[in-house]
């Protein structure tokens, strides 16, 4: 068996050597298969094509075995998808299917090859591989473009009319049937047939395109009106060149496209214009109308008067009027109308001030639209106003105004404190820098307002404002948080010493006098302090920080201040918890009452007693009075507890009255809060005793001295009428506040008690003996008695008797105890 080999015939063939130089010279890729069904002969050029080996032809594969192995190759794609229709079965079957004699693949280079099969009459078949991948990509784009003019035409509304005067012929495109509504089936263009499609003017214009043999000018550009098929009157743009020869016209190309609805909308707009100017002229807005390109610039009279000025004394410029937009909106108002010049936005719309002729400035708001561009699309006309917005900026600046700065003092709100508070701290994560938060509480504000008056108070207020802003540099923030209440903001703050020194000035500035008219008043600050970074980062955990740190401040006896600390974080944590499991405590009976004896120091027999409560946390234990009261006082809570204190208290006193002494007393502490807040829902205390069949003498109310200094008249009502219904006062921790005798005498206070400060260190000869002295001298003048408390020792108790004081109240005589053990201690006094 001989084996075949590329550009060679088999022995037999005639001619080997011209076969063999032909074959090797042809484009084709060719094969042929013998009557065996096997190779018989290949070139080097199918090889190539097919990207196969020349030793697998070389082997004599059969077609199917040929087939196979392209197959396995992947060389006609995915179920043979780089094949034709046509030929995809015939692939796929292998060969044994019907045999296309002509049909296109593709090879995995991306190629196209079309496959052509011829089957011999002997037996076997030839088949030639040819390249047409540049004639294939060649048409596709020309059917492409054909496509994607026929499209333009359409879109367009155009096309192309050729007339060749040598030859009458006229010839259209598909654009120009479909601009005079008809068919190339239809209808057949020629110079006589079309004539009817012009009128006589537009005849008139076209024909001096091509009659003029004198210029013979070989372009025009024309837009004329016509005639369509339809008998529809339409408007045409024509564009094109006339090619001239011996004198004569020969040909006439052009372009033709159909202008209708542009030149609808501009017969429109110039119909409309008159109208329209009148209706924007009559609602008061002023009229401008722009030429783009030029910056020419017309301007109403409405718009003129506007800013004062009277026709001629502006020049119509784009430039001259944006010379007289204020400096701070030009860049916004280029901007806004640039976007729309480009196409940006559908009208343009602007918000500036403008520059009056008297030198004022108006607020307008400028609206307008381009209403022409030229071909290119570059803007040539807008038209727009001007409307007068200048009430209504006043008007919105007021509103913001009493949004974000309070009234009174002219400094930034809570809102606005929060907006810079925002600022600055954003640029401090930007830049690495450090931040100090201050909240103010002006002390003893309240006894000033009280006293003088809530319009002094706003005196004060003011100055106050006014002082803390002189302390601080231009870069920081002051602001009212409401009440006597301010914030600062201490920005760029680089050491706690800056800040050190800062405080300090608060506090000086903020203790030297008040002058209110024609009082003089002295106040102090409290200051809470918390810094960026590092107490916190965001706004709420800051605030919290500084309210706990003006907390602390306050209580550590105010004209200080305190920084934040985690100690501040926990003890917050701590009232906050106590609130929470004081709102359960009463119901729960985790409240219980003490009494404490108050001994008549002449005989030492007791029928007083102070009423004292204690919780007992079911998990905490017993917790003091010192912890929870004052959470009970900030959170409300102490109305309702000091409620149930007096009703306990009120049973007892019944039940020792019976027992112990037919005049026994019990003090019950009444806090400032119960008086400011009172429960309309409680009954008055005298009724509640009345119901349990006791006089107002059986029960003492001890209130501070601060609550004297009041000016509320529910307050001052509640403390005389304490002594209409014959309830007994006794002023607490005297000495420590800010009494005055004219408050002792106003409110017919019963009992003074002098506070265990002075008794402490109590010795004979000491200053605070002699202050006792004229503490008990002073009550017993005013028609008062005393009580002492924190007696711990029988010379304190010796001196006291020795002085003149009536009672004497501490651990000498008795803790607070339960009733039980009370009643049992009065007892083993007695007997």
């Amino acid at each position: 068996m001989m084996e075949p080999r590329p550009s060679l015939a088999i022995a037999q063939i005639p001619e080997a050597d011209q076969l063999d130089t032909l074959l090797s010279s042809i484009s084709q890729g060719v094969y042929l298969l013998g009557p065996d069904g096997r190779m018989m002969l290949f070139n080097q050029r199918l090889c190539e094509l097919l990207e196969l080996p020349p030793e697998f032809f070389a082997s004599r594969p059969t077609l199917k075995e040929i087939n196979a192995y392209q197959m396995a190759r992947g060389d006609f794609g995915p179920d043979a998808m780089l094949v034709d229709d046509n030929a995809r079965e015939y692939v796929l079957s292998g060969g044994s299917a019907p045999m296309p004699a002509s049909f296109l693949r593709q090879t995995r280079s991306g190629r196209t090859l079309e496959v052509k099969t011829k089957v011999l009459p002997q037996g076997g078949m030839v088949r030639t591989f040819s390249d047409v991948t540049d004639y294939v990509q060649a048409e596709a784009a020309r059917k492409r473009a054909s496509q994607l003019l026929f499209a333009t035409q359409a879109i367009a509304e155009l096309g192309g009319w050729e007339t060749d005067f040598c030859l009458n012929q006229v010839t259209w495109t598909d654009g120009v049937y479909r601009i005079f509504d008809t068919a190339p089936q239809l209808f057949t263009p020629t110079p006589a047939t079309v004539r009817p499609l012009f009128t006589a003017e537009s005849w008139t214009i076209s024909q001096r395109a091509y009659s003029d043999t004198v210029n013979q000018p070989t372009t025009h550009d024309v837009e004329i009106e016509m005639i369509t098929l339809k008998g529809r009157r339409i408007w045409v743009h024509s564009r094109g060149t006339t090619t001239w020869a011996n004198g004569r016209a020969v040909r006439h190309t052009a372009i033709v496209q159909d202008i209708s609805q542009r030149k609808l909308t501009e017969l429109a707009l110039r119909d409309s214009e008159a109208r329209w100017k009148l209706a924007l002229e009559s609602t008061g807005d002023g009229l401008w109308d722009l030429q783009v390109q030029t910056g020419e610039e017309y301007l109403s009279p409405n718009l003129l008067r506007m800013y004062g000025y009277e026709e001629n004394e502006l020049r119509p410029s784009m430039h001259d009027r944006d010379n007289n937009t204020h400096p701070d909106d030009i860049a916004q108002m280029q901007r806004d109308r640039q976007a729309h010049l480009d196409g940006l936005t559908p009208t343009y719309s602007n918000e500036h001030r403008v520059r009056c002729k008297d030198g004022s400035w108006k607020w307008v708001l400028s609206r307008g639209m381009v209403i022409s561009r030229d071909a290119n699309g570059k803007p040539l006309r807008m038209i727009g106003t001007h409307t007068d917005i200048t009430e209504r900026k006043t008007a919105e600046a007021m509103i913001w105004q009493q949004a974000h700065f309070d009234p009174l003092t002219g400094l930034p709100n809570r809102r606005m404190m929060r907006e810079r508070l925002k600022q600055e701290l954003k640029k401090c994560r930007r830049d690495g820098l450090q931040l100090a938060l201050l909240l103010i509480d002006l002390d003893h504000f309240k006894e000033v307002n009280d006293t003088l008056g809530h319009d002094q108070g706003d005196v004060l207020l003011a100055q106050a404002a006014q002082r803390i802003a002189d302390c601080l540099r231009e870069v920081d923030t002051v602001a009212r948080m409401g009440g006597d209440e301010f914030t600062v903001i201490v920005t760029e703050l680089q050491d706690a010493s800056h800040l050190e020194s800062i405080l300090r000035k608060l506090l000086h500035a903020l203790g030297a006098v008040f002058q209110l008219g024609l009082e003089q008043v002295f106040v102090s600050a409290s200051i809470g302090v918390t810094i960026y970074p590092g107490d916190g980062t965001e706004i709420e955990n800051l605030l919290k920080n500084a309210d706990q740190a003006l907390y602390v401040a306050k209580g550590a006896g105010r004209n200080r201040f305190s920084f934040f600390t985690p100690a501040l974080q926990e003890a917050a944590q701590l009232r906050a918890q106590l609130t929470s499991d004081m709102r359960f405590a009463l119901a729960a009976q985790q409240f219980l009452v003490m009494y404490q004896p108050i001994v008549e120091l002449a005989t030492g027999s007791i029928h007083k007693a102070e009423a004292l409560v204690r919780w007992q946390h079911p998990s905490r234990g017993l917790i003091s009075p010192s912890e929870f009261i004052p959470v009970a006082e900030s959170s409300g809570l102490i109305v309702g507890l000091g409620e149930w204190v007096f009703q306990q208290a009120a049973d007892q006193v019944r039940a020792w009255r019976a027992q112990l002494h037919p005049q026994f007393q019990i003090s019950v502490n009444k806090s400032p809060v119960q008086f400011e807040n009172p429960n309309p829902a409680h009954l008055p205390w005298i009724e509640q005793l009345a119901q349990r069949g006791l006089s107002g003498d059986s029960i003492v109310v001890e209130i501070t001295e601060g609550l004297l200094l009041s000016t509320s008249d529910g307050v001052i009502e509640q403390l005389l009428r304490l002594n209409d219904d014959g309830i007994q006062v006794s002023l607490d921790d005297f000495g420590t506040g800010y009494s005055s005798l004219a408050y002792l005498q106003k409110f017919d206070i019963d009992f003074i008690k002098i506070d265990q400060s002075f008794v402490r260190q109590l010795v004979a000869g000491s200053t605070d003996l002699a202050l006792c002295q004229a503490i008990i001298a002073m009550a017993h003048a005013l028609g008062m008695k005393v009580i002492a408390e924190g007696v711990e020792t029988e010379l304190q108790r010796d001196l006291l008797a020795s002085a003149g004081c009536d009672y004497g109240q501490g651990y000498l005589f008795s803790r607070p105890v339960p009733a039980a053990e009370f009643e049992a201690f009065t007892r083993r006094r007695t007997a």
